[in-house]
């Protein structure tokens, strides 16, 4: 085979070696957002954590963990979902936020239901815990006296807030600062 014939073939072969690896390591990102109770699983401390939709065996999980409330932050949450925590002895709260257009009450009422259960085992929920991420760190910077940089290591963890969930942080922790 002559060298003008080799290179293309050995540019294919890097080529479609970079495109497996790429599609491995979406592969793995995938299995670790689904490898615990709930989508993108993460836990705060030994009483609180945060989480998407329940995977695999879930709720038996968070049950094993200790969790006694699930505060669900999903606008529509699955039907059957309070009756199958309660089930398993977990009481259910839903604290319905619009993904698209979170309220300034939305956070509000979040804020009435931490307190109201301390001392409580807490997972907060949502569909893919970029809600319950977010209103746990701004709950924990606002109410719970956190430094905002441990709590943003917990946000950043599952992710970055952007466009419509970054101007609604920063409206809710900058009320805060004109309390």
């Amino acid at each position: 085979m002559t060298r003008a014939k080799l290179v293309p073939l050995v540019a294919l072969f890097v080529a479609l070696g970079g495109c497996d690896t790429t599609f491995s390591a979406d592969s793995q990102s995938d299995d670790m957002a689904h490898a615990g109770p709930t989508m993108n699983f993460h836990r705060i401390d030994s009483k609180l954590a945060t989480g998407g939709h329940f995977t695999g065996d879930g709720i038996a999980e968070i049950a094993e963990q200790g969790v006694s409330l699930v505060i669900d932050l999903r606008d529509d949450p699955p039907n059957d979902v309070g009756q199958s925590l309660e089930a398993a002895g977990i009481r259910y709260v839903n604290v319905p936020v619009v993904w698209r257009s979170p309220k300034a009450e939305d956070f509000a009422e979040f804020a009435r239901q931490m307190p109201e259960n301390e001392g409580e085992h807490i997972l907060v929920q949502c569909q893919a815990n970029y809600r319950a991420s977010a209103m746990t760190y701004m709950y924990r910077v606002r109410e719970g006296g956190v430094p905002e940089p441990e709590a943003r290591k917990d946000l950043n963890a599952i992710w970055t807030p952007e466009g419509t969930w970054a101007e609604y942080v920063n409206e809710i922790l900058d009320s805060k600062s004109a309390d």
